[in-house]
């Protein structure tokens, strides 16, 4: 969510003229097919780079259960969406199970979601001040209440909202078809809309030292807590599911990189720790995917 500004009119004018005319940004984004360049796990590849400090990318090993899910026509068994639906709190897992059988967002042509995109909040905002002590269990991180309340727009931002002790909120359910990056706001507009899924997870911000501007700040570390990542898990192994094929999980910085004035979430995020709670879930069916 934390907005990152290119200064560079280099990068600017490298956006604006990319490979080809129909390639967007450094993942290569189709304007025509609505999709990232290559197979599934070469475009998964490039949207789980590692995003640092300033949003800087670096190239990091898929993990194995994300190459093994995302190669071949597999898709998730009804063992592995229980696992998924069964791992969610309430009354969080009541809202899901009633849209359990639902069809996944489409854009206006008819396309389906693909993509599953990782954010973080990057609020509450703590300026020169320190973190909180215990971040999983503070209140004022964890509440809700400026993501429902329109202090960051007039609807929420993302499909769902995760706090850091695995509480999740619906900001729209996933048949909606929304946006959250520059990519499908500004770039591609409407057309893009319901390729998306959208999860923010709750993560605050305070500036790096001899700053003063939101250009320049930093997350916790750990960034993310371990409620985060199980819940993170059952919600990409859900979706994923209801889209009947491995959705391609991504992060809004690697989505929009490339792009002028993009953001530099989500920071600290563990891919490793992440795919360890996938391969828990998809370890229900012994038959494997």
């Amino acid at each position: 969510m934390q907005r990152f500004k290119i200064a560079s009119t280099l990068v600017a004018l490298a956006f604006t003229a990319p490979a080809t005319a129909e390639e967007i940004g450094e993942c290569r984004f189709d304007r025509e097919t609505l999709t990232f360049a290559g197979t599934p796990v070469e475009q998964a590849a490039c949207l789980l780079r590692h995003v640092g400090l300033q949003a800087e990318r670096t190239p990091q090993a898929l993990p194995a259960i994300l190459t093994r899910l995302l190669t071949g026509d597999a898709s998730p068994t009804p063992a592995m969406k229980e696992a998924a639906l069964a791992a969610f709190p309430q009354p969080y897992q009541a809202f899901a199970r009633t849209y359990a059988d639902a069809p996944i967002a489409h854009t206006t042509a008819g396309v389906p979601a693909l993509y599953f995109v990782i954010h973080d909040t990057s609020e509450p905002f703590y300026g020169d001040e320190p973190f909180p002590r215990n971040l999983d269990l503070d209140w004022r991180i964890n509440s809700f209440d400026a993501y429902m309340n329109g202090t960051f727009g007039k609807e929420p931002v993302a499909h769902i909202f995760l706090s850091r002790y695995g509480q999740v909120w619906a900001g729209h359910e996933f048949q909606e078809a929304w946006r959250a990056t520059k990519l499908e706001s500004y770039v591609i507009g409407v057309p893009a809309r319901g390729r998306f899924l959208h999860i923010e997870t709750v993560q605050p911000r305070r500036y790096m030292r001899g700053y003063s501007d939101r250009g320049h700040t930093y997350g916790p570390t750990p960034g993310f807590s371990a409620a985060q990542y199980r819940q993170l898990a059952a919600l990409y192994v859900y979706a994923s599911a209801r889209a009947g094929r491995w959705l391609i999980p991504a992060q809004h910085d690697t989505v929009d990189a490339g792009i002028p004035d993009a953001h530099d979430d989500p920071q600290n995020f563990e891919l490793e720790r992440f795919a360890r709670e996938i391969e828990k879930l998809v370890s229900v069916d012994k038959a494997g995917p």
